[in-house]
């Protein structure tokens, strides 16, 4: 994560090949390839209406919490408020989560490769890679003027590049295909029946209670 005061400024560019990068700085993986899944989290759509969030990220079998609010800071691009810390024990918190009222509306999943982009200006930001089942996208991240040089190099436009969540992206693609939002996750999970984003939860839940 990289912040100002807890701000959180990025933007998505779908992308296939992270080297497109090299044409503008220099790429340093930071993070190789590892696989991610994700929760989103609220307590009867209370978060939801003041535009906040709350996600629970669990990579090697260790998780971070994440909390995301509306960020006064102006900025063309995704400007989030952001508080995290690490979990050692997923489960455990889960089950917390859940005696709280949190409970699970939304599950994505994605192979995140984490790299350290160095610009001319010698200004650097986070460069993630993400595969997700919805395609593949760079997302950019850090300070405004670097991820502004960064798109500038690039030479994208506004319609270029995307401001918005994985979440917002996906129920947008789910209405137009007439869809309710679905979680998204590799087919091999879809196939499951019953390991649903709740499904999943209940299960860890009620495992750690016994």
């Amino acid at each position: 994560m990289t912040t100002v005061k807890n701000i959180e400024i990025e933007v998505k560019i779908p992308c296939d090949d992270i080297k497109i990068l090299e044409k503008i700085g220099q790429l340093m993986c930071h993070k190789p390839r590892h696989f991610e899944d994700n929760w989103m989290l609220d307590n009867a759509g209370v978060l939801a209406a003041k535009q906040e969030a709350l996600r629970l990220r669990v990579v090697d079998g260790k998780a971070t919490l994440t909390f995301k609010g509306l960020s006064d800071m102006p900025s063309d691009f995704k400007s989030r408020l952001e508080y995290e810390t690490e979990v050692a024990d997923p489960k455990q918190m889960l089950s917390i989560l859940a005696r709280l009222g949190y409970r699970p509306f939304f599950r994505y999943q994605k192979y995140r490769t984490i790299y350290i982009l160095l610009l001319e200006s010698g200004l650097s930001l986070q460069a993630m890679f993400d595969e997700t089942p919805m395609g593949n996208f760079l997302e950019l991240e850090g300070c405004e003027l670097a991820v502004r040089q960064a798109i500038e190099a690039l030479a994208l436009t506004q319609d270029e590049y995307i401001t918005t969540t994985y979440i917002q992206m996906q129920a947008d693609r789910c209405s137009r295909l007439g869809l309710p939002l679905r979680d998204l996750v590799f087919s091999e999970q879809e196939d499951e029946g019953d390991d649903s984003c709740g499904g999943l939860w209940d299960k860890a839940v009620a495992a750690n209670n016994r």
